[in-house]
């Protein structure tokens, strides 16, 4: 992860399965895709509303509350992954979690 230290914006780098699942853990209004990751395709980043609304694609911009402090946040999707306005802690966070349902640890590059 690089820092921008003028805006505390910070730029993650990772696939777009990797984003879904990052976006959808970081944010209390979506729900965690876990049960559907193997059928996600590789090449758009998914996310689904409480509500089971689903968002598919690779350009959108997502602010919301943050799950685990309740502050308000901001990602970006970009092509190299996604641009993070928040406590980079909590991507920090997700990332080092052990996936339930694969039992594999994301090991994508911070760049």
């Amino acid at each position: 992860m690089t820092p921008w230290p003028a805006k505390s914006m910070y730029r993650v780098a990772c696939t777009c399965k990797e984003a879904s699942c990052i976006i959808g853990h970081l944010f209390g209004e979506l729900e965690p895709l876990c049960e559907h990751c193997a059928d996600m395709p590789d090449d758009k980043v998914t996310l689904m509303t409480e509500n089971g609304l689903f968002l598919l694609g690779k350009e959108l911009t997502i602010e919301g509350t943050s799950a685990f402090s309740g502050k308000r946040e901001r990602v970006k999707l970009t092509e190299y992954g996604f641009e993070f306005e928040g406590n980079i802690e909590e991507v920090t966070q997700i990332r080092k979690a052990r996936c339930l349902y694969y039992g594999t640890v994301h090991t994508s590059k911070e760049g």
